[in-house]
């Protein structure tokens, strides 16, 4: 039986990337929603999300972080979020399914995103190239 991230990672941070801001939601391993902030796409909005997803997560460096858009939007966060000494993985591409009539929404789909992976096998985990 394969490790799932719940088990392996106290808090998670989704983010859904967006060319001018980036939107962070922060659950814990059970699925508690910690709060959902949006920064802007600059050096500086990078730096304090960081800093922010880390006082929501108790400055815990075990915190998985889940990047949708690692390769683009989300490249220079990734980078960022590494650099500071978090594991990054490339968040699953998030369908339409299971958002039929609930419309378009940045910190929902951050959510979602943090979501996603609690119960994947941390093998199944895609690191950013």
């Amino acid at each position: 039986m394969d490790t799932i991230v719940a088990h392996t990672h106290p808090f998670v941070i989704g983010v859904d990337t967006h060319a001018r801001t980036h939107t962070y939601a922060v659950l814990t391993a059970a699925g508690q929603h910690l709060g959902t902030e949006t920064f802007p796409n600059t050096a500086a909005g990078r730096s304090r999300a960081i800093n922010w997803a880390g006082r929501r997560s108790g400055g815990v460096t075990d915190a998985l972080w889940v990047i949708e858009g690692a390769g683009s939007y989300g490249a220079q966060l990734a980078r960022n979020v590494a650099d500071t000494g978090y594991r990054v993985v490339e968040a699953a591409r998030m369908g339409r399914t299971g958002r039929r009539g609930i419309g378009k929404s940045d910190p929902l789909d951050a959510r979602r995103i943090a979501a996603a992976v609690l119960s994947l096998p941390v093998n199944q985990l895609r690191t950013p190239r």
